[in-house]
């Protein structure tokens, strides 16, 4: 009898700790450590403001009654208002003698060839530092003694690297009309192709 009674005991001592909760039962949850993501923040020291220099090699190409090539320096400078807006002046002259295509023979001639003009800059900001923009303003183009003032537009991209150093390339369309000053030849232009580099302070 005292056989039963302790196991009737032992019975409902074990079915009180497992009502109870005890920690005999009681799974453990496992621990998950998920690892934190790095982020890395690009310092590109990109200016988007305030005023700028740079200088360019460009490729001038006038057609008249001859056509005129030839190679030249572009001194230019401006002011950024912020990465949408700015203002620039241009000063282009050739660098040495140029070259009229008299159609069966090309000479040499010792007429210069130059711009300057004062451009509005609407600029497009594509990614970081890259962008395209136009260039539209008022300019005088010389061709030896002759000259035309008038309306300018170009096109272009630039790429704005660290420490205020950029990168460009665009064209510039100087003069598109009939007779270039006292020159009666239709459909006459006047051109540039330039890539260069700036600073921007």
């Amino acid at each position: 009898m005292k056989i039963i009674t302790s196991s009737v005991a032992c019975l409902a001592l074990a079915t009180n700790m497992l009502m109870a909760g005890g920690n005999v039962l009681t799974p453990e949850e496992p621990t998950v450590t998920i690892p934190e993501k790095e982020i890395i923040v690009v310092n590109s020291d990109v200016r988007y403001d305030g005023f700028y220099v740079g200088g360019a090699l460009s490729y001038l190409r006038m057609n008249e009654a001859v056509e005129l090539t030839g190679h030249s320096l572009t001194l230019l400078g401006g002011y950024y208002f912020n990465k949408y807006i700015g203002i620039e002046a241009r000063y282009t002259s050739t660098l040495t003698d140029i070259d009229e295509d008299q159609g069966k023979v090309t000479v040499s001639s010792d007429r210069d060839l130059r711009n300057m003009g004062i451009y509005i800059k609407p600029m497009f900001n594509l990614t970081t530092g890259f962008s395209t923009y136009g260039l539209a303003g008022y300019g005088k183009s010389e061709v030896g003694n002759l000259e035309e003032s008038g309306l300018q537009w170009g096109l272009g991209a630039k790429y704005e690297l660290a420490n205020g150093v950029g990168l460009f390339f665009d064209y510039m369309n100087f003069y598109d009309g009939d007779n270039f000053d006292t020159i009666q030849a239709q459909d006459a232009f006047f051109n540039a192709t330039t890539v260069g580099a700036t600073y921007t302070f």
